[in-house]
């Protein structure tokens, strides 16, 4: 319905005739009125009253000045937002993360990032590897920061690996062997031999995921089948609860980069090669991934490398 070269007509109206706003356009006269005649057939309407001198507007003329006026007004904004998009000031962002790294990784990021770019909106899907990798095939989010496990299938999916992490015990500073073991260690990470823990109580993540999966190896592994078992959803929940003096939990070493764990709380290496596994930005196949999107990302790799 509306004609194109809306400063065809804008000129018109401000000139108050034909004559001068083809001067100031710098086209002929006959090309402005053809332009004009055009319009008006377009429109179905007639915009100027041809009696008037100078040209005047009818009131169909007044209220398509109007909406011209609004439409040349968001182009101007819109030309502006995708100038901003290209700068990475203005967008949006959605990810995935499991919800205990979400309690350790936001804050280290989140309020910087939103300072320095506060115009980009933030989208946050917390869950477990199954329902993230849903999320991704789903094009609900645009990647998930998340571990690899082994059975992973990369026909559809691909990363960019953020570091190698080792997946950690962790136990309570007060309990007796955790204390002897400190005491004999100087490490960064002491070693314990997970068989001395079999009447210990674990508290480990339910099944699904990726972290659980690991354990449940590691178990096989070492052919070690602890007598007391308590599952939860959450590892922060599994953290917190070793805090107050319930049994021992695992966690990835990443969760040590956020500095939320509870002061009581020490971490153990298991010295085991299958407890190592990468810490990655997992995305769909062929997906164009925003500048914004890498621009968080690029943060998120100053943070763990």
């Amino acid at each position: 319905m509306f004609f194109k070269n809306f400063e065809y007509f804008l000129a018109i109206v401000e000139e108050e005739g034909l004559s001068k706003a083809a001067k100031k356009l710098y086209i002929s006269q006959p090309s402005l009125s053809k332009y004009l005649k055009r319009l008006e057939e377009n429109l179905g309407v007639e915009l100027f009253d041809r009696n008037a001198s100078p040209l005047k507007l009818t009131y169909t003329g007044e209220r398509y000045y109007q909406y011209t006026l609004q439409i040349m007004s968001l182009e101007k904004k819109l030309q502006k937002e995708f100038s901003e998009i290209q700068a990475n000031d203005r967008g949006k962002i959605r990810f995935g993360l499991a919800i205990w790294r979400g309690a350790s990784l936001l804050p280290e990021i989140l309020p910087s990032f939103t300072t320095m770019h506060p115009n980009i909106e933030i989208n946050i899907t917390e869950g477990k590897s199954n329902f993230l990798v849903r999320e991704l095939l789903n094009e609900k989010i645009d990647f998930a920061v998340m571990n690899l496990p082994a059975d992973m299938d990369f026909s559809k999916l691909t990363y960019d690996t953020l570091m190698e992490e080792e997946i950690l015990l962790v136990g309570n500073k007060d309990h007796s062997l955790v204390r002897k073991i400190k005491s004999d260690n100087f490490k960064q990470y002491p070693y314990i031999d997970i068989s001395l823990l079999e009447s210990e109580l674990f508290i480990i993540t339910k099944p699904g995921q990726n972290l659980t999966s690991a354990i449940s190896q590691h178990f096989s592994k070492k052919h070690f089948e602890p007598k007391h078992i308590l599952e939860t959803e959450n590892l922060t929940t599994a953290i917190n609860l070793v805090s107050a003096g319930m049994g021992f939990t695992f966690m990835p070493e990443g969760g040590l980069k956020g500095k939320q764990l509870p002061d009581n709380i020490e971490v153990f290496t298991l010295n085991d090669p299958s407890m190592l596994w990468s810490l990655a930005v997992v995305y769909k196949k062929d997906t164009y991934m925003t500048n914004i999107s890498k621009l968080f990302i690029n943060s998120l790799k100053e943070i763990y490398q």
